[in-house]
């Protein structure tokens, strides 16, 4: 009898020893997960959507901006997305993992972004840093022997290094948003190689690089208008942001002029058909008027999330347009 209950016991026991031996496996994979979600989740609208969507409308349009033997099929690109992205968010986690383990941007975060995995308490500066050393390797080998972009990965972590650590990014907002062009033309460059990959490497025509190139000069003059939101935490940071150098007024009039002309431009360039032209047009201009008009953080935070939206729509802008053929095949 002695011998049932205690085979009966331990037939208990077993799954839910089970259960909480899973538990403590899962519960740090789980955290690691989450705070590498906490470190990237603020920059995914900047970075890694806008980049794959501009790698999947050049790969889609095909000929006239990538070289390579054959035209992609809309089921090759399909299947390029999770690269595309995967590709985007490793080099977004080493530059955020790079910036926010620094003094400086722990102040910041206390009072921009709170939530943020060092100054909710999540984790230390000497854990981030010990992160990158794991991730920095880890990110070269994935991007070059699977993606076949280490190069650019490799200046990307250059990059990295000169904004964060070498303090470019507090040199000044003119240089500051030179060197995010800059990264831009990289992230943008690369997620076009990685779209248009077919089993081998590919190539950015000369067309291509003429339309990053402009992409990148979109960048550079208007990307300062992410410090609206955040002039609180760059004023007690000391950082040269374009509202605190400029004036509040003067900063936003220095963005919202460039985005009022880029977009005709586009159009223009592209020569878009007046029904998507007109629709980015108009956006463009709500941005610019926002930007100018409507202040205050909670406003500032929605004119930015807009012109990701816009930046967006401009790199689909080679497939609105009505004159050019479309070298893909279904």
């Amino acid at each position: 009898m002695g011998y049932k209950i205690q085979t009966a016991g331990t037939a208990i026991l077993r799954p839910v020893c089970q259960a909480l031996s899973f538990a403590m496996v899962s519960k740090p994979l789980v955290d690691i997960v989450h705070n590498l979600w906490l470190f990237t989740k603020d920059d995914l609208f900047t970075f890694v959507i806008p980049n794959t969507i501009f790698g999947l409308s050049c790969a889609f349009l095909g000929a006239p901006l990538i070289l390579y033997g054959q035209s992609p099929t809309v089921r090759n690109l399909l299947l390029r997305i999770p690269s595309i992205i995967l590709f985007n968010w490793t080099n977004l986690l080493i530059f955020d993992l790079a910036n926010q383990r620094l003094p400086d941007s722990v102040y910041e975060d206390i009072l921009n972004k709170p939530w943020r995995p060092i100054p909710s308490g999540r984790l230390t500066s000497a854990q981030v840093r010990k992160y990158l050393h794991i991730a920095i390797p880890s990110v070269l080998a994935i991007n070059h022997y699977m993606l076949h972009v280490g190069t650019e990965t490799a200046l990307m972590c250059t990059g990295t290094w000169i904004y964060n650590d070498l303090r470019g990014g507090d040199d000044g907002w003119v240089y500051r948003n030179m060197l995010l062009a800059i990264a831009f033309g990289l992230y943008n460059w690369s997620s076009v190689k990685v779209a248009a990959a077919l089993g081998q490497a590919a190539e950015v025509s000369r067309e291509g690089e003429h339309w990053i190139l402009i992409i990148s000069g979109v960048i550079l003059t208007t990307m300062h208008i992410q410090d609206l939101k955040d002039q609180a935490g760059d004023h007690a940071r000391g950082r040269k942001s374009a509202p605190l150098v400029l004036g509040d007024v003067a900063a936003r009039w220095t963005i919202a002029v460039p985005i009022a002309l880029w977009t005709p431009y586009i159009c223009y360039f592209w020569e878009v058909p007046w029904q998507p032209g007109g629709l980015v047009t108009a956006l463009g201009f709500h941005v610019a008027y926002r930007c100018v008009w409507l202040r205050g953080p909670k406003s500032d935070r929605r004119t930015w999330q807009l012109w990701c939206f816009w930046t967006a729509l401009l790199y689909v802008m080679p497939l609105a347009s009505m004159t050019r053929t479309v070298p893909f095949s279904t």
